[in-house]
């Protein structure tokens, strides 16, 4: 039978901020974070379920916000 897939080598990863993107947990780690702080404005606010998700969806706007346009410019150059 012939191969249906072509066998490549994956460049090297130029970047080292983004190396930490394929640890072992990572996206697991951020679904628990988010999932938890629904939760918590679920339960501390005491609002509906949609509002809580909306609350939570714009904080970590914000957030990535923050991390992925004001502090790269802040990091010390490679």
């Amino acid at each position: 039978m012939a191969k249906l897939y072509v066998q490549t080598v994956p460049p090297p990863d130029l970047n080292k901020n983004t190396e930490w993107f394929m640890y072992p947990g990572v996206w697991s780690t951020y679904l628990f974070i988010l999932f938890f702080s629904w939760l918590l404005v679920l339960s501390v606010f005491g609002c509906t379920p949609g509002m809580a998700w909306t609350v939570v969806n714009l904080f970590h706007f914000a957030v990535s916000g923050l991390f992925f346009f004001f502090f790269p410019f802040l990091a010390p150059k490679i």
